[in-house]
């Protein structure tokens, strides 16, 4: 039996997503880790790291109690081995869909406004892992006024400034319908993908 962890593979979840990620050895029993948008939890349904620090601007949702903006966190410079950042990378249009708000999109942003948050938090997760240290972040390519934005190349070339350096990127199968009424122009992007990045050592 081919048990092979694949880039694009029938995942369909983030829970199976963090499974494959410690079957690559991306996440460990061993490994002290923050997710810096923990939510519902959902990335954790199915195995969680003995030293998780969980957290969320939702005071509500943050097993901490307080809400804490991933854009600046109260933890120290190098304290991770894994920081696990999973932002509301949603960029088109307003909500249409009820899950939205529990996925931190549930208002409108402008486009170049929602990757600046994004951006942000991975500077804030550049700063908090070790060096030698994995960041895992979420987010997808997407079809916007007719466009499409490269969301994971926009990443990827601001993790660079932040001394992240890619090292792996796996798919998730994420159907989005598309809104009633609209032309495809473009390819559908229905996956989303983690980008794992390794944190170099400064000088390097």
């Amino acid at each position: 039996m081919d048990t092979a962890v694949r880039a694009i593979g029938t995942r369909k979840n983030n829970a199976r997503l963090m499974l494959d990620c410690k079957a690559l050895g991306y996440l460990s029993d061993d490994d002290y880790v923050v997710d810096l948008t923990y939510g519902l939890g959902r990335f954790w349904n199915d195995w969680t790291p003995p030293m998780l620090v969980a957290s969320d601007i939702d005071p509500e949702k943050s097993p901490a109690g307080v809400s804490i903006d991933f854009r600046s966190t109260p933890f120290g410079c190098g304290e991770f081995d894994v920081v696990v950042f999973d932002p509301p990378y949603k960029l088109s249009g307003t909500s249409r869909v009820s899950s939205d708000p529990g996925y931190g999109i549930g208002k409108y942003m402008p486009l170049q406004d929602r990757m600046d948050l994004i951006f942000d938090g991975v500077s804030e997760c550049a700063r908090i892992v070790k060096d030698d240290g994995l960041v895992l972040v979420k987010c997808q390519d997407q079809v916007v006024s007719g466009k499409v934005v490269w969301q994971t190349h926009e990443v990827i070339e601001k993790a660079a400034f932040d001394r992240l350096d890619l090292i792996d990127m796996l798919h998730v199968q994420a159907y989005r319908p598309q809104p009633s009424g609209t032309r495809q122009v473009h390819a559908r992007r229905d996956y989303s993908t983690l980008l794992v990045f390794s944190k170099m050592k400064e000088g390097k």
